[in-house]
């Protein structure tokens, strides 16, 4: 081990400004198919690139970019009122699973439950630094509903209002007394006519997202729409149905213009980037000549539009057919409008004969359906990689995919009327037998209730075992570990000659808990090596194993 009194004493020892490499760039990648628009789910998508002589790829700084359209059935732009926004960790949602192939030899492998394996391992592993800023910009990993709403919706706002100006009709160039005011109640449209009296403004000096007080008088009082689009000379679309009886003279209104500290994007179509959570891409060093592929499979015709977004309020419908003429029914409409891969790329020595190992930490994830009314002390069995050396723990809605009130990124079940959902919150006892091993020791008993919140013990050994408690970024403070699901996380330190394979997960809920769509997922954390043989340049050998 190196001591602190070593120091350096000649040249060799010194760091490297580049770390021996040079021309780093970025090598754009097509998928071998059509992945557009309604051509996305038409199966596996696969990516297929080549290094040699001197040229190695970084896989852990390499990702995709998927270019996306998010919109409403007929093609306008999403407002606040559809209560639609982007999934969190949109990218993985869109697939079932995913592997990656060295000279046509599978190394790395998500078997199912691509975006819930995702899920855990950002969460595990990224800060909330991390999530709340590059992970929220580049793949909307922010845990508001609304925020990500924002980035869609002509109304939206991202952050909170630090000025808002008062105009009056007069200052808006409409006459004080003659212009007239009415609003339609069957369909929010504002129309102001000029009486007879001086013209209207052109344009009209509104925008999407100003608001619009009148002052009613009488019992109304003044009543405020937001503006959701300007669709004329002389109408604007209000956000709601709210009416003034009839068209009135003279009626005092005021624009009310908020200006906010960082305007939402407010855009149909959107770019995210996502490195998929194969172990292979979790390996920081270069990696010399082969042949590479990187295979998605993504999610079926039927589903991946829903699994592309959470709403509130309701299921929504996605367009199957086109913008123009959308099926009936329909609420909005999802597509792919581009993807590629993007491999990182150096130059360095030449590898021409040489094999290497790779260290690969690999991510599974089972699940298990409860039944109606088993709140009761109950078990159920899995089975592991004997390489394990981590296990996980959540609980998650198993409408999620096929409602889309139900994320497949945030564990979180709700009740069958969906009035409530923090059904998760009511496990008090659980713990995961293991390799001859209890944890946690003694049973955990968290209670989550209207006046009693005992999960912060769960939380901490989560962040300790993840050894998030110590960095320096941090992990999720606690509210915002509920909001995306409570999740139980614990390392397994063993003996090197055991092998187990069996998992058995207890756990109990409260009375009164309504596990009719409750599943558990049990994620388990292993490691694998690969031993890879490079001949003349090329690849000729690749072995897999259990580490």
């Amino acid at each position: 081990m190196a001591s602190i009194f070593d120091l350096k004493t000649s040249v060799e020892e010194l760091s490297s400004a580049n770390q021996g490499t040079s021309r780093m760039e970025y090598d754009q990648h097509p998928p071998t198919r059509d992945v557009t628009t309604n051509n996305f789910p038409n199966g596996a998508i696969h990516f297929r690139f080549q290094t040699s002589g001197q040229k190695w790829w970084v896989p852990s700084r390499s990702y995709l970019r998927v270019r996306c359209l998010l919109a409403k059935q007929d093609g306008t732009q999403l407002t606040l009122d559809d209560n639609i926004s982007p999934n969190m960790g949109l990218c993985a949602s869109l697939f079932q699973s995913a592997e990656f192939r060295i000279n046509d030899k599978t190394v790395s492998r998500i078997s199912d439950f691509m975006p819930q394996v995702d899920a855990i391992e950002t969460r595990l592993s990224k800060s909330k630094a991390h999530l709340e800023g590059i992970g929220a910009a580049t793949n909307l990993w922010d845990v508001d509903f609304a925020k990500r709403q924002s980035v869609v919706t002509a109304d939206g706002v991202y952050n909170p209002v630090v000025v808002s100006s008062r105009t009056s009709r007069t200052q808006l160039g409409f006459d004080a007394a003659t212009n007239t005011v009415a609003i339609a109640a069957d369909t929010g449209v504002l129309t102001f006519a000029a009486n007879g009296g001086t013209a209207l403004p052109v344009p009209l000096p509104f925008a999407a997202g100003d608001e619009i007080e009148i002052e009613v008088g009488g019992a109304v009082g003044s009543v405020r729409y937001v503006v959701s689009n300007v669709i004329n000379a002389t109408t604007l679309q209000l956000n709601n149905l709210q009416t003034i009886a009839v068209a009135a003279a003279g009626l005092v209104f005021t624009r009310i213009r908020s200006v906010s500290s960082n305007e939402a994007r407010g855009v149909s179509e959107f770019e995210l980037t996502w490195t998929p959570p194969l172990s292979i891409f979790k390996v920081g060093h270069a990696l010399p000549s082969g042949k590479y592929e990187l295979v998605l499979n993504p999610q079926t015709a039927s589903v991946y539009q829903k699994y592309a977004i959470q709403s509130t309020g309701a299921d929504k419908v996605p367009n199957t057919a086109t913008i123009g003429a959308p099926s009936a029914g329909s609420n909005y409409i999802f597509n792919v409008q581009d993807m590629y891969f993007y491999c990182n790329t150096v130059e360095g020595p030449r590898a021409d004969d040489i094999t290497y190992l790779l260290d690969l930490e690999q991510t599974n994830c089972q699940s298990e359906q409860f039944s109606a009314n088993q709140q009761s002390f109950q078990q159920r069995n899995f089975d592991v990689s004997p390489s394990t050396y981590a296990l996980t723990v959540a609980y998650q809605d198993a409408r999620s995919g096929s409602d889309t009130r139900h994320s497949s990124s945030i564990y979180k079940v709700s009740n069958v009327a969906n009035t409530a959902n923090d059904e998760e919150l009511k496990l008090n006892r659980f713990f995961i037998n293991y390799a001859g091993q209890n944890l946690p020791a003694p049973d955990a008993d968290p209670n989550f209730t209207a006046s009693q919140d005992y999960t912060t013990q769960r939380y901490v050994e989560s962040q300790i075992y993840s050894g998030a408690m110590f960095d320096t970024g941090g992990g999720e403070d606690i509210q915002t570990y509920h909001d995306r699901g409570s999740y139980y996380y614990f390392a397994w330190p063993r003996d090197g000659t055991d092998r187990s394979t069996r998992v058995n997960v207890h756990q109990s809920f409260q009375g009164g808990t309504d596990t009719t769509h409750l599943r558990l997922l049990l994620f388990s954390h292993s490691k694998q090596v690969a031993r890879v043989r490079v001949q003349d340049g090329r690849v000729t050998d690749v072995q897999l194993e259990d580490a």
